[in-house]
């Protein structure tokens, strides 16, 4: 499979936020080289840094393992099938998801204004990459799509399960 698939959103705003995003996570990475300028310092937002940003990598990680050969930037041109098992059956982005804890533990572990504007800009260009995504996965995938989406939310939140279809969930 090609991993290039064609670009959901406008080029420009893509590589804007792709690079909102790198350069949020390398506040994460420049603080401990000594380069500190950040406004505030607490160990406790230090260490729950650590840990969201460890847990996004983790689950970054894990969804390309489960995405397999079906792994592309974009929307693939070729035939694929919808991945709904192992992190997929928590959230239906995960690499988003990973990507935005990690920016997340890096506005904590490297507290800067511009940290959190580029956090701010990450989530809303890769929101709306990821409200096209889903756009072409309901196209492509049709009812299979639509029962996925029912019961497995976008980021995080309510999870249903196929043996809890039609009864109320809590």
């Amino acid at each position: 499979m090609d991993p290039l698939g064609k670009s959901p959103i406008p080029v420009l705003i893509l590589i804007f936020g792709k690079t909102a995003m790198a350069c949020c996570w390398l506040f994460f990475l420049v603080k401990p080289f000594g380069i500190n300028t950040m406004l505030y310092d607490n160990p406790w937002t230090r260490a729950c840094g650590i840990v969201l940003f460890v847990t996004g990598v983790t689950l970054a990680g894990l969804s390309f393992f489960f995405l397999g050969k079906s792994l592309s930037v974009g929307l693939p041109e070729e035939k694929t099938e919808l991945k709904t098992g192992g992190v997929y059956r928590l959230t239906r982005n995960p690499i988003y998801l990973g990507a935005f804890l990690m920016c997340g533990g890096s506005c904590l572990y490297s507290i800067h204004p511009v940290n959190v504007l580029l956090l701010a800009i990450t989530i809303g260009v890769h929101h709306r990459i990821v409200k096209k995504e889903e756009e072409f996965l309901e196209q492509r995938f049709g009812q299979q799509w639509l029962d996925y989406k029912q019961w497995i939310p976008r980021y995080i939140g309510r999870i249903g399960t196929a043996h809890n279809k039609g009864q109320n969930q809590v």
